[in-house]
């Protein structure tokens, strides 16, 4: 497979980077990448006076979007670059980087892939994963509590606040540039055990569509 680039983009806890891992893992044998739009937001906790209570991480202005499309481009051409690490707690970038090296495929997830008409175009494939709001606010709530040591009262605040109109107004609106939106309302029902053949399920269709679309129009692989 020449170097592809797959955008898989959807609403916070739409099950996307799930998608995302089951895109590259049924990628194989080719080898695939997962990257995370979430490394890309900015240094915002160096801000003087920044208040997390209060800041926007939901605005299309948190990401550094030109700092991705820069790795992604890089990384197509075959080059390697240093991914910034971000720290959620304390809402920095780390000193440390992570290195991404060549590989065949790209399987980038995030809430604002496709706000981004720059960034948009950079994907050979945009998927988009459509969740229902109310799946996406428990697993939301599940998720921060149990995994970020927050309180119902303030995961339900910030959603309100500004996940769910940032999601209506960038995530949601730009639907219709994705090249499949796959159905994830029925995830929430499956015992945990099973969620796996169900993402497999999900993955599967978006190979076949790539596959199709490197057929009809082969994706030029740059030198080197």
């Amino acid at each position: 497979m020449a170097r592809a680039i797959i955008g898989v983009c959807g609403g916070s806890a739409s099950g996307k980077t799930t998608l995302a891992h089951a895109v590259a893992e049924s990628l194989a044998p080719s080898r695939a990448l997962v990257i995370s739009e979430d490394d890309y937001y900015f240094d915002h906790g160096s801000t003087p006076g920044f208040n997390p209570m209060k800041f926007n991480f939901d605005d299309l202005a948190a990401h550094d979007h030109g700092l991705l499309m820069e790795h992604l481009k890089a990384l197509k051409a075959g080059e390697v670059v240093n991914a910034p690490s971000y720290d959620f707690n304390l809402h920095r970038r780390t000193q440390d980087t992570h290195p991404l090296e060549p590989h065949d495929a790209y399987v980038v997830e995030g809430i604002h892939l496709f706000a981004n008409e720059e960034l948009c175009q950079l994907f050979d494939l945009r998927v988009y994963v459509d969740a229902p709001s109310d799946i996406r606010l428990a697993r939301r709530l599940l998720r921060d509590m149990n995994e970020r040591g927050r309180s119902a009262q303030s995961v339900i605040s910030q959603y309100l606040k500004t996940v769910r109109p940032m999601h209506l107004k960038y995530t949601e609106a730009f639907k219709s540039r994705a090249h499949i939106v796959i159905e994830n309302g029925s995830a929430a029902a499956e015992e945990a055990e099973k969620l796996v053949n169900v993402f497999d399920g999900m993955a599967q269709d978006v190979i076949t569509r790539l596959r199709t679309m490197i057929a009809s129009h082969p994706i030029a692989k740059p030198a080197g």
